[in-house]
Order: structure tokens, then sequence, then C-alpha cells
């Protein structure tokens, strides 16, 4: 039986009901709101400054709190619910407040206020890209000014609305060290960046298109950067290049285009390079201009990269859309297996599994995805890899190799996912767990795979003690909502700390 939750200190349960404390003011404010509304505009007007009011003494209390409580846990939780509460408030109130602007900046001022009540000077972090309203993400952006000591601001994946909001807030942000902020980006933002954040460590504007060789001397003088992704922008090879040979902390390489064009012919080296992306024609220009390369994720390689094998500190390997034998990739894992903890492998042709088993033998993750698996020969049993992997991701892959047949090898796995693998049924999961296999799971996560029920579930409750999550139950061929009841109710009545995902 796995473990039952511990009792929560005095500490948690004071955060905890802190965090409650803050959703059910944007609960009870919201719920006011709308219900004034369908009363009449005055009676509205009315709860409104009632509702601001209340926000002044939230955010107060808010602040005569612990910094590091109030900004690593409280803030944190009630940004996220508030920006889910507002946000369904706005949708609900905006229908009836359509034709009349007046009435809509009122609102836009109340959700305003709302939101500003769970956002403190001493907040280090702001991320609206999970936030899926562009209302609320234009709030965010315009409320920056009271989160002016903020080190990381990550934006969403978009070309949104508020671009000229922000350009304008960026002066405020004084203390910046990471900006994200992928295929929105313009130019114009990355100037106001250079001009007011000289503290910038971490930049990533990828396939922001409007971002081109314009930029490329304001970014030149932000001489703390370690991490920039320019990668599918406007900017150039020369750009590019360029940028790497003045920014003497750039940390990592990131780039769509075949690097040779930026790399090849000069004369220097980057030894303070720990990271490559992207693309190469001829894998011996990485191994001589980046020897200290620590972690590597090549894309869609078609030449031999043998050449990579000299690569000796390289402990992450990331490989898509390639051919095993036909980029002689052997080579490379059995000179680079025996520092490899890391190995993921996603549309590969001709995978050979004896390489990773016999080879990697310090590999704590591995991912093979959508490729095709073979093996050649018969391998070690007791070879130290089977003992040392954590970690196995495996989804929807093919070939004569059926990965399932040595799962149970891999005594020492705490997490798996499985996805699209017909061999996984009830019988296949009894008889692993039975033979020993899996014991040590804290995470499993198997999805659209062969015959699966409940059973499943009830057994590795009962064999797995380190067991704290398992999914997704609902892909599962034979499980009824009932069934799932019933396990839900067994992990509450024996206060079990079982996440059971959908």
């Amino acid at each position: 039986m796995n473990k039952r939750n511990n009792p929560e200190s005095l500490v948690d349960t004071a955060l905890a009901r802190a965090c409650q404390m803050v959703r059910r003011a944007g609960v009870n404010w919201t719920r006011r709101l709308r219900s004034a509304a369908v009363t009449g505009r005055s009676s509205w007007l009315q709860e409104i400054e009632s509702v601001e009011e209340e926000c002044v003494l939230v955010r107060a209390h808010l602040a005569s709190l612990t910094v590091s409580l109030v900004s690593e846990v409280i803030i944190v939780y009630a940004l996220r619910e508030f920006t889910k509460i507002i946000a369904s408030y706005n949708d609900h109130i905006s229908g009836a407040l359509r034709v009349r602007f007046l009435a809509r900046e009122i609102n836009e001022d109340v959700c305003s206020n709302m939101l500003k009540s769970v956002l403190l000077p001493c907040v280090s972090k702001c991320s609206i890209s999970n936030m899926q309203s562009n209302f609320i993400q234009t709030l965010v952006i315009k409320l920056l000014y009271v989160i002016p000591n903020i080190k990381a601001l990550i934006l969403p994946s978009a070309h949104p609305s508020y671009l000229q909001l922000l350009v304008e807030r960026i002066q405020i942000l004084t203390h910046l060290q990471e900006f994200r902020f992928h295929i929105g980006c313009t130019t114009e933002i990355l100037i106001e960046l250079s001009r007011f954040c000289r503290h910038m460590k971490h930049l990533s504007v990828q396939e922001s298109r409007l971002v081109d060789d314009y930029c490329v001397e304001h970014l030149l003088k932000l001489t703390q950067l370690c991490g920039l992704n320019v990668a599918a922008t406007s900017i150039s090879n020369i750009g590019y290049r360029k940028l790497l040979l003045c920014l003497p902390e750039i940390e990592n390489i990131t780039w769509f285009s075949p690097i040779d064009t930026v790399l090849g012919n000069l004369r220097v080296y980057f030894p303070s390079v720990m990271k490559f992306v992207g693309t190469v024609s001829h894998a011996s220009i990485i191994f001589w201009k980046c020897p200290n390369i620590k972690e590597l994720e090549l894309l869609s390689p078609a030449q031999a990269i043998s050449d990579l094998a000299g690569l000796r500190n390289v402990s992450s390997f990331s490989l898509f859309r390639c051919s095993y034998t036909g980029i002689a990739l052997g080579v490379v894992i059995r000179c680079l297996g025996q520092n490899l903890t890391n190995l993921k492998m996603n549309e590969i042709l001709d995978i050979n599994i004896n390489d990773l088993i016999n080879y990697c033998t310090v590999l704590k993750e591995l991912s093979i995805l959508y490729s095709h698996m073979i093996i050649r020969r018969t391998f070690e049993l007791i070879s130290p890899h089977f003992r040392n992997l954590k970690v196995i991701r495996l989804r929807y892959d093919w070939g004569p190799f059926d990965f399932s047949s040595i799962l149970h090898l891999y005594i020492n796995l705490n997490v798996l996912h499985l996805v699209g693998m017909v061999e996984i049924t009830d019988t296949f999961m009894k008889q692993t767990v039975t033979a020993g296999g899996f014991r040590n799971l804290t995470e499993c996560f198997i999805e659209f795979c062969g015959d699966m029920s409940m059973d499943t579930a009830w057994l590795l409750l009962q064999n797995c003690p380190n067991l704290t999550t398992i999914g997704n139950i609902d892909s599962w061929s034979r499980v009824d909502e009932r069934e799932v009841a019933a396990l839900l109710t067994f992990l509450r009545n024996n206060n079990l700390s079982l996440e059971v995902c959908r």
C-alpha cells in the first residue's frame, strides 16, 4: 500500500487558509458584481465602489505578511486563481455592457483593481504564458508598474494586441533578468529592453519574424547575456555571428538553419558554449568550435555525425528525424554513452537497442518517441544500464523489437510514461509486478495502450509504496465512472497520497 498523507504543519495550514481566504475574496467580489449588474446600472456602480474598497484591504493584508511566504506561495496561487475568476466574470458581464463604452471602461477598472490586490512589489516572476484570456493578459501588462521588481517576464507564444502597451512598460522593469516572448516579439521591444534592462541574462524570442538585424547592435549592450535564442527570427546568419562573437558570456547556440554558415571560416572557438540546439551539415564544426558542450540537440541531421564522438562532456543528447544507421549514430552512442544521463530520440529509424543497453550505462532518463527499434544480438541482463535508469518515456514506437519485453529489468525505475503500446495490458502489468518490476515507481502514466482496467490501478496502489501519481485512466479501454469514484473514495477515506489523473 502506498504512503498516507502526512499531517499538515502549522505553517502549511496557515498558508492553505491564507490562499483560500484570498480565493474566497475573488469569488465573493465577482458574484456580488454579477448580481448587482442584473439589478441595474446604479446597483452595479455602487457594488463596484464597495469591492474596490475591499481590494485595498486585501492588498494591505497581504503586504503585512512575511515576504517569502507571500511571493513564493500565496501570490503564485492567488494570481493563478484570480486570473481564472476574473476572466470568467468578464466573459459573463461583457454581453450586458456591450453597448456602453463607458460601462466597459468602468468594468475594466474594477477588474484591474481586483487583480492589483494580489500583485505586490515582492513578486519576482510574472508569467502570463498560460493565461488564455486576452483581456487578462492585457490587464497584467497594464499592471506591470505595480510589480516593478520582477526578474522574469514570460509571455505567450502569439501575436497579442498589447504590444505597444508592453513597449511603454519596459522602462519600469529595470531588474529584469529573463525575458521570453516567442512568435510575437518585435525589434522595438528588444531595443527598449537593451535600454532599460541591463541586467538581462536570458532572452528568448524564437520564431518572432518582426525581430531583425536592426536589433543586433542594441542587443550587444546586454553584456551579461548568457542565454540567447533568436532562432527562426529575421536575424541573418551574419547578425547571429556578430552576436556570438561580441557577447562573450553566451552559453548556448540555438539556430535552425545549418550552423556551418554562421561558424564557418571563423578562427575563434567558443569555450563558454555548453548547449547546442539546431542543424549542422558538417558535425566536425561543432566539435572544433564548441568543445565543451554538455547538452546537444540535433534537428534532422542527414550526414554522418561520427565527428561528435569526441565531445566527451555531453551528458544530454537529443535527436529528431533521422536514420540511426544513416548518420552513424551508433559510433557516437558507443563513445558518448558512458557519460550520457539523458537521451531522447524522436522519429528515429532503426534504433539499435543493443547500443543503448551496452554503452549507456549511467543513463538516468530515456525517451523514445515515434521511432523504429531493432535489436541485433543478445545483451547482458545484468548491465548497469538496467540498474541506473530512473525514467522511461515511450510513445507510439514500432519495429521488430518490443520494448515491453525488457521493462521488468529496470528494477529502480521511478517514472514510467507509456503511450500507444498495445502490448501493455492488465495481464502484462500483473506479470511484471508479480516478477518484482515497477516496485519503485513514483509516477505511472499509461495512455491508449492495450486492454486496461482499474485492476491495474489497484495493483499499482497495493504494490508500489512510493507511487504518488497515476494516469491517464480515462484512456484505458475498460474503465467506467463508478470504478473511478470507488478508487477516489478509497484514497480519501484512507488518507492515501495518490493523485489520479484523468
